[in-house]
């Protein structure tokens, strides 16, 4: 008997966060397996901020080819 397995590819992803706070603005480096959605999560969680504080957030190209 053989079993199959389904397996699943986690993708590795880094986002650049522009975040507004009242001291001014910062910028984050943010890794994520949950892509976008899950950086701003971790975003919020973290810097115990709101999802609007959160002015721009861009996915960077990881390719090292």
């Amino acid at each position: 008997m053989v079993a199959y397995y389904k397996t699943t590819i986690m993708k590795v992803e880094t986002f650049i966060a522009t975040i507004k706070h009242n001291n001014g603005t910062v910028n984050l480096k943010v890794v994520s397996l949950n892509g976008k959605q899950g950086a701003i999560q971790q975003i919020t969680t973290v810097e115990d901020c709101p999802e609007c504080a959160i002015t721009e957030i861009v996915k960077i190209d990881n390719d090292t080819n």
